[in-house]
């Protein structure tokens, strides 16, 4: 669980993450293609000859874009799922102060904290639906450029 702390600094620090999303996004273009131009030899040797082929790293072709595609979906999810809270605590306090009831100090602060995490969230969301994707593509940069 992110404190109010974590959630302010990375608030402060978002112009850093974005300048490095940036950074990342290039990486992850460059590397795709160059990952992509390596594999192409391998598929076609596969079309070649199917029973000859390289069945392992064509069956990686796959199950790891699933894999980093899912990480992905499920930090967008999870930072959708911060936002819907913050919607509907905001929603359940204006009907409180509609009604004439009184919101107490405990009540603003925890409203706070469910936006404070809502936009935290927001922020770092196009970092974190990145991040398994471009880990993916270096790592297979990597182990790619070994063979």
């Amino acid at each position: 669980m992110t404190t109010v702390f974590d959630g302010m600094l990375a608030l402060w620090s978002w112009p850093l993450q974005m300048a490095k999303l940036g950074s990342d996004m290039a990486e992850t273009a460059v590397g795709a293609q160059r990952v992509v131009g390596a594999r192409m030899p391998v598929i076609e040797a596969a079309m070649r000859n199917p029973f000859t082929a390289d069945h392992a790293e064509l069956g990686l072709m796959v199950s790891e874009k699933v894999a980093a595609f899912g990480k992905s979906g499920r930090s967008v999810s999870a930072a959708g799922g911060k936002m819907g809270r913050a919607a509907k605590a905001n929603a359940a306090a204006a009907g409180k102060m509609a009604s004439g009831r009184i919101l107490w100090p405990t009540d603003w602060l925890q409203l706070m904290e469910t936006n404070l995490a809502a936009a935290t969230a927001f922020a770092e969301l196009p970092a974190a639906a990145l991040h398994p994707i471009h880990s993916g593509v270096k790592a297979n940069e990597r182990r790619l450029k070994r063979t």
